[in-house]
């Protein structure tokens, strides 16, 4: 009879916490892996943040207008409006995340590495911009590097560190550099 019980609630167990347990993983980017990768490199400003829900209503979907400020790689359109996509947001009372995709909030400005699919490395390819008042510049925060692994020589799964605070002009003449301007 014991056996038939566990027969029964196993299932039901496994039910309950597989879906639990899916996660997003994406290989770490240091800033020439996404330089190279993106097809732009971009300064910009969010100007708009709308979530939907998808054809199927199984899925919700966010796009994020950005005004581009300055372009370090690529050809930005003339009006300087681009628009990602990328799955998670919220609509209503539901919110769908995915661990590792970068989030966005209108007004914020950051630098962006970006590809036909959106930003480069999830979370990796979004560094966000704050003014700093008392030295008059702009300093890029860590990226998101949430999901983001490095496979080691043993293939081990090992996790990525953020990088570092570091002003923008630094990180321009970086990326400048590795592209050869």
């Amino acid at each position: 009879m014991r056996k038939f019980s566990l027969l029964l609630v196993l299932p039901t167990f496994l039910s309950v916490a597989l879906p639990l347990a899916h996660a997003s993983l994406t290989r770490a980017m240091d800033l020439s892996e996404l330089t190279a990768t993106a097809d732009q490199v971009v300064v910009a400003d969010v100007a708009k943040v709308e979530s939907h829900w998808d054809e199927d209503h199984r899925n919700i979907v966010t796009a994020v207008e950005i005004q581009v400020q300055e372009s370090w790689k690529g050809t930005p359109p003339a009006d300087g409006k681009v628009v990602l996509r990328h799955p998670g947001g919220s609509v209503g009372e539901i919110e769908m995340t995915v661990i590792g995709m970068p989030r966005f909030s209108v007004g914020e400005r950051a630098l962006l590495f970006l590809d036909h699919t959106g930003v480069v490395g999830m979370g990796q390819g979004k560094r966000p911009l704050r003014w700093d008042a008392g030295d008059k510049r702009w300093v890029a925060e860590a990226a998101d590097a949430a999901g983001a692994v490095r496979i080691d020589r043993q293939g081990k799964v090992r996790a990525q560190g953020t990088a570092n605070r570091e002003t923008l002009d630094s990180l321009r003449s970086k990326v400048r550099a590795l592209l050869g301007k």
